[in-house]
């Protein structure tokens, strides 16, 4: 038995993992002071990655029809989900009997919709829902009513927090990377042998999931300008196609491509399970997402010592000074990326001058045990009793 009281965790989207649902494994893993329990509609990947972190998870499933079509996309889906949202309130009532049964003090909710379906729950069991706000967007009818039904709202990033603008509830707790996960000895020779690429080649990086908002585009178009002209440098994008992406984007990327494919200037290898291996075999990341609510990937470079040239989307202030620990850019400046892409190829000392201030401030800032610390003092100090 324990006397720390206990905290539900709840992720609507278990099926998939990616990083809001790291993060979120990551604060998990790190608590000190409440008891988590994690629960979920379904035994998905990161149901899965839950228990085999030896942290309890409970399945409590949605309707079986919202279930099937909330593993797809599209106007269709959107219909479906429209109909069927009714049934969905069936859920909360077995979210709250499992709250009450569990003595549950407080629920945290991983998404917007996470947050509307445990929001309602908390209400009729009477504890408090904290809201993790992940994303910069303009707040909609889901967004407003997830505000009201939450007693804080966790936003990732000061921009984040701005962006909702829906009044004084809201408060920033910037994520964290876990030192260990880095393995910041990882040797990236071996990886980029595994590419066919030699040991004294400068790699400039971009990770991400295939998805259009990530605009791997305007990477391979920086590639397309700069390979001519640094026959040294190798181009590498790390990511998979989850589920949802629009049908061809990943093969429009690879003809685009195509050139520097096939004269293996450039690689796709796909989702990259060992990740510091990859980041170690980088000299350069670059990062030209159109929107996002941190940026895991830019810390994960940082920490490992590699210089980051991003858009300026939210998260961007939170850890770049520009010039200084990274170079930011407007976003969607294809000139401006590629500019500051081409100093960094062409200069090793400032790629490493930018890099190590960036380390530094990443390995002393931007850690999970500080996002745990302090998402435990806010939970702590809103509990009741």
């Amino acid at each position: 038995m324990t006397n720390k009281p206990t905290i539900l965790f709840y992720e609507a989207n278990d099926f998939r993992f990616y990083g809001a649902g790291r993060v979120l494994l990551w604060l998990l893993e790190r608590l000190e002071r409440v008891q988590p329990l994690f629960v979920a509609p379904g035994d998905g990947v990161l149901t899965q990655r839950v228990r085999a972190a030896g942290i309890e998870a409970e399945v409590v499933p949605l309707p079986a029809r919202w279930r099937r079509l909330d593993e797809r996309r599209g106007k269709a889906a959107k219909a479906g989900k429209a109909i069927l949202s009714p049934t969905l309130l069936s859920h909360s009532r077995q979210l709250a009997r499992l709250m009450r049964q569990r003595h549950v003090r407080g629920v945290h909710a991983n998404s917007t919709r996470a947050a509307i379906y445990a929001g309602l729950a908390a209400r009729m069991a009477g504890v408090p829902m904290w809201w993790h706000l992940r994303l910069e967007r303009p707040p909609g009818w889901s967004e407003r009513l997830a505000y009201r039904l939450s007693d804080r709202v966790i936003c990732v990033s000061g921009a984040v927090q701005k962006n909702l603008g829906l009044g004084d509830k809201t408060v920033v707790v910037l994520d964290g990377v876990p030192a260990e996960h880095m393995r910041f000895d990882a040797d990236g020779r071996g990886f980029r042998r595994s590419l066919g690429w030699p040991d004294d080649a400068v790699v400039v990086g971009d990770v991400g999931s295939l998805t259009p908002r990530k605009r791997h585009d305007l990477f391979i178009r920086i590639a397309l300008e700069l390979a001519p002209r640094y026959p040294h440098a190798r181009f590498l994008i790390c990511g998979g196609s989850p589920p949802g992406v629009p049908d061809g984007h990943e093969q429009e990327l690879r003809n685009m491509a195509a050139p520097l494919l096939a004269e293996n200037q450039l690689a796709m290898p796909g989702y990259i399970e060992d990740m510091p291996a990859a980041y170690a075999a980088m000299d350069a990341l670059v990062f030209p997402t159109d929107l996002e609510g941190f940026g895991l990937v830019a810390v994960e470079a940082m920490m490992m010592g590699v210089p980051v040239v991003r858009t300026d989307t939210a998260g961007a202030e939170d850890m770049i000074v520009d010039g200084e620990t990274g170079f930011l850019v407007p976003t969607g400046d294809f000139a401006a990326l590629s500019d500051r892409t081409s100093r960094l190829l062409a200069d090793p000392n400032l790629r490493q001058r930018i890099g190590q201030a960036g380390q530094s401030f990443a390995r002393a800032t931007l850690t999970a045990s500080r996002m745990a610390a302090e998402m435990e003092t806010l939970m702590l100090s809103r509990l009741k009793g």
